[in-house]
């Protein structure tokens, strides 16, 4: 019984925390507020343990620190990786002339699915040969051309 509840609630809460966080935007992402949570209360304690402040003054300096702890992260740790993150992909049109191997077979005249292995990741696609020959799984191919997405493949020749 306590699994069924904690299933619901977790699922409930996961999608109202998701669509709150991605309305407040990039700002107010879940790694800063809780980060920043952190801090403060990190902080908080350390100057109440070591420091001989008045407990408003111990909070202000602590709510300080956790704002400058919440602008470095955002400047120094979630811009670059966002960056980051749109820098890695590729555009489906830059897989023409790679090699990839059939993964679901290729008919004569329908589509299947081809594995392309790269420095930047794996991926599969949607695929339909060229020659309109039957190309089978576990064959290497080669991408002539990509159209809306699809490519065009040609078995490759060994030599």
């Amino acid at each position: 019984m306590f699994a069924i509840i904690s299933l619901l609630l977790g699922s409930v809460l996961e999608g109202l925390l998701d669509s709150l966080f991605d309305s407040l935007g990039e700002f107010f992402n879940p790694l800063l507020v809780f980060g920043t949570l952190s801090v403060v209360g990190g902080s908080g304690v350390l100057l109440t343990k070591y420091s001989s402040m008045v407990e408003i003054y111990v909070l202000l300096i602590s709510l300080l620190i956790g704002i400058g702890a919440y602008v470095l992260i955002y400047y120094f740790l979630v811009i670059p990786m966002s960056n980051a993150e749109s820098s890695t992909s590729i555009s489906v049109h830059d897989l023409e002339g790679k090699v990839g191997e059939v993964i679901t077979t290729i008919p004569a005249q329908g589509m299947g699915e081809v594995f392309i292995s790269s420095t930047s990741g794996s991926r599969s696609e949607t695929a339909v040969s060229f020659d309109q020959k039957i190309i089978k799984q576990g064959q290497q191919v080669v991408v002539v051309q990509v159209k809306d997405h699809v490519l065009y493949v040609s078995e490759l020749d060994e030599i």
